[in-house]
């Protein structure tokens, strides 16, 4: 598989396309950020004064999304010298190449964990088990979605810990320009939403050249949790298959989990345990203008993950989904006891 090209299911013409429209529009508003920087920090600072708001949760959540943008920007740079240097572009799959790009997410992701404990409050604890359970690979990483910011979790914990990280991602994230140049030549791919075959070949062929040192990330989900996205879904999974409707009934606090990708990756990859990726902290806050009024927050992000031996997992498929399903009733049940 050639990383770059194979990413996404899409045509180099609409990919020149799009980024047409996205790399300019972020240097642009990483410009503006910048050059306005004195003037939006006084703005920001005399809103939060206005509104009673002492720490300054304006400001902080303005000085976040500017170091946000800096970061993709340093991405955008340094996207065509890194493409350059690997052969322009045609050993972007080579050990030397991964490497160079994982140093530059790894720089990406490691700034913006420092800034949102800098100025968000978001800060991170995991205990002794969930270490454990996160320090073998090959693994496939089951994630739970409930908000924005744990898009990047699995992939920040994990990279921190010496692993080589391929994601599932949704083709919306091909917005970032960011995303866009940097995971897609790390073998991460961008699924679309609405054509299940392309994205399940896309799936298995993330699995190609992996080291063993790799861990696979998926959020079986496929979108952020939402009550009203949980009854919608439960339902629509009723009339489609009634067992599993009445199975998965009872989920509470997590959306129903779409098997096809989890399935792709358990075909693939015969010997790796499966390792469920929780947290707790971020539930109130599944976008930015929900976090936005409270920040610095006061409570850690508690990380928990439970490691499936392979062996506890069934080979037929119809079992699998079976599987998946009480995993994610599991998870549903251990979310309801916090």
């Amino acid at each position: 598989m050639h990383p770059v090209e194979d990413a996404v299911s899409e045509t180099a013409a609409q990919r020149l396309q799009r980024r047409a429209v996205s790399v300019p529009v972020m240097l642009a508003a990483t410009a503006i950020g910048l050059i306005g920087l004195p003037f939006f920090v006084v703005a920001a600072i005399v809103a939060d004064v206005a509104r009673g708001r002492p720490k300054l949760p304006t400001l902080r959540i303005y000085l976040f999304l500017l170091q946000y943008a800096i970061n993709d920007s340093v991405e955008i740079v340094l996207a065509p010298f890194l493409w350059a240097a690997a052969g322009f572009g045609t050993r972007l799959d080579s050990k030397a190449s991964i490497a160079r790009h994982e140093k530059l997410q790894w720089w990406s992701l490691s700034m913006l964990e420092e800034r949102a404990d800098q100025l968000l409050g978001l800060r991170i604890e995991i205990d002794e088990a969930s270490e454990a359970a996160l320090a073998d690979t090959p693994m496939i990483v089951l994630g739970r979605h409930v908000s924005l910011f744990d898009a990047s979790l699995p992939s920040l914990m994990l990279q921190a810990r010496g692993k080589h990280v391929r994601g599932v991602v949704m083709a919306e994230l091909l917005a970032d320009p960011g995303f866009d140049l940097i995971y897609g030549r790390l073998g991460s791919v961008f699924i679309p939403r609405d054509d299940g075959p392309a994205a399940l070949a896309q799936v298995q062929q993330m699995t190609d050249s992996a080291s063993d040192n790799t861990a696979f990330v998926i959020f079986p989900e496929g979108r952020l949790f939402r009550p009203s996205v949980r009854d919608r879904g439960l339902a629509k999974l009723v009339e489609k298959n009634p067992e599993r409707g009445a199975r998965l009934a009872s989920l509470e606090h997590v959306l129903a989990p779409r098997p096809g990708g989890v399935l792709a990756l358990l075909a693939a990859l015969p010997d790796a345990d499966v390792v469920v990726f929780d947290h707790e902290g971020l539930e109130p806050f599944p976008k930015l203008k929900k976090l936005a009024p409270v920040v610095p927050l006061r409570d850690p992000i508690k990380v928990h993950a439970r490691r499936i031996p392979r062996s506890e997992i069934p080979t037929d498929a119809d079992a699998q989904i079976a599987w998946l399903d009480d995993v994610w009733l599991a998870l549903d049940r251990a979310v309801g006891q916090r």
